[in-house]
């Protein structure tokens, strides 16, 4: 299993998040490559640094996951799937800061939704 980038825990709403942080340009390319698996509460933050229309992409994932594209405020925008058997890549709308992928299905389990902010990002 790939070795992924330290990490730390985050806060939506009343859940806790552990996530990994890709924040330099290998990390940001890698995400989740080769992950073969998720814990239900855990996900991969990705901090581009600035406001940027951002695309992600399922290439190389190995299970389906839902993104999370966040301000620099941390609010969540929008909320998209990514789907490695389609292969689609999913762009924000507007420029955001942050991306956030977790397991399929995390959002609206948690109740979690547009609109909402994400604290210690």
């Amino acid at each position: 299993m790939p070795e992924l980038p330290e990490g730390k825990t985050i806060r939506i709403n009343d859940t806790e998040l552990n996530v990994s942080c890709a924040e330099n340009p290998l990390d940001l390319m890698k995400g989740l490559k080769g992950v073969a698996s998720l814990e239900p509460y855990d996900g991969m933050l990705f901090d581009f640094g600035l406001n940027m229309e951002i695309i992600m992409t399922p290439k190389g994932c190995l299970f389906p996951l839902e993104v999370a594209f966040i301000s620099d405020d941390g609010e969540i925008t929008e909320i998209k799937t990514l789907d490695p058997a389609n292969g689609f890549t999913q762009g924000s709308s507007n420029k955001v800061r942050f991306a956030l992928e977790v397991p399929f299905g995390f959002f609206e389990k948690n109740n979690i939704r547009v609109g909402d902010t994400i604290s210690n990002l």
